[in-house]
């Protein structure tokens, strides 16, 4: 049993025996919590209200551990979401000899393809990526509705059509902030080193000059040692500065995970040097800082899903946002039959 499975494999063995478990568990219930929390405590002014709130922010960072949570519901799901998590990243940059990071398919379909190809799939190499480009996708049309829904109460052509507007607008901002806390699992997950590296939990069978540890490391550094030395405080400090990427969600994806790629071997050579081992300095600003970057992806693209739903359309006929909140077109009859 491999050492993913062997993690899979404790978490549902405790689901089922009825106890908790953070055996595979990405940085932790802590770390997700303030992953979620700090990057809608940081989000700009000028994006709706309903999403800055502080009732969000507790809502997003009680929901961002859920992915976790809900392992152990049963093989078929197991086998289909547990890969969500994760993606093996060799060190020349391919996915475990398959497309390179820097240039992944538009589309899980064609991933798995280029993956088969190379001997493995999405299964085995797992998709984060993917995650993280579809939380930002189902996002933007979760906002892209609560625009209609925000110019409907003002415009729409009777009382009964402004109230249908105003009722729905209610139940968007709950479906949008529900997505939302979903998704920024994944996106926290793309933060932790050992989610994006064939090196997940020691070193494991590649040639090892530096003679990094063999140990199941992973599950001790994103829970116990995150839950005892890293604080909210600390992780809010180091934030980094709101930044746009000009590019398509997947690119600016891609260099996310190469991004945090290139702290494998930091990570290895903290380990090494004991500084996980208790309460150090380097090890406190190491995981702080990871998380931090987290929170930070999670700011940024929730604020590129909020400027890209302008430019997204609504209804089976499709109508554009832009002319409804325009005055230009009225989905009314489209939304409602």
């Amino acid at each position: 049993m491999g050492v993913r499975a062997r993690l899979l494999f404790t978490a549902s063995l405790a689901a089922a025996l009825g106890i908790a478990s953070t055996a595979a568990f990405a940085w932790g219930p802590d770390g997700h919590r303030m992953i979620g929390e700090l990057a809608v405590k940081g989000l700009p002014s000028d994006l709706p209200a309903f999403l800055r709130s502080n009732a969000a922010a507790k809502e997003i960072g009680y929901l961002a551990p859920e992915a976790d949570r809900e392992r152990g519901a049963g093989e078929t799901f197991d086998s289909e979401h547990s890969p969500a998590h994760f993606v093996d990243v060799s060190d020349d940059l391919t996915i475990l000899g398959g497309p390179k990071l820097d240039a992944l398919p538009q589309t899980r379909a064609e991933y798995d393809t280029a993956l088969r190809a190379a001997g493995s799939d999405q299964y085995k190499a797992g998709y984060l990526p993917y995650s993280i480009v579809d939380g930002f996708q189902l996002l933007a049309k979760d906002l892209a509705y609560w625009r209609v829904d925000v110019a409907g109460e003002k415009l729409g052509k009777t009382k009964a059509e402004r109230a249908w507007y105003a009722r729905d607008r209610v139940e968007r901002e709950k479906i949008a902030l529900h997505d939302l806390g979903i998704w920024a699992h994944f996106v926290g997950d793309g933060s932790m080193p050992l989610h994006a590296s064939v090196h997940y939990n020691g070193w494991g069978d590649f040639p090892n000059p530096e003679g990094f540890t063999q140990e199941h490391v992973h599950v001790p550094f994103e829970n116990e040692y995150v839950h005892n030395n890293v604080t909210e405080a600390a992780v809010a400090a180091a934030m980094p500065t709101p930044r746009v990427c000009s590019e398509a969600v997947l690119a600016c994806t891609e260099a996310y995970l190469a991004a945090t790629q290139t702290e494998v071997v930091p990570f290895y050579k903290l380990e090494k040097s004991g500084a996980f081992a208790k309460p150090t300095p380097e090890g406190e600003d190491f995981a702080a800082q990871r998380i931090a970057v987290g929170a930070a992806e999670l700011r940024d693209l929730i604020v590129a899903a909020w400027q890209e739903s302008d430019a997204q359309s609504v209804g089976y006929t499709p109508v554009k946002v832009s002319d409804v909140e325009a005055g230009k077109a009225d989905p009314y009859t489209e939304l409602t039959y």
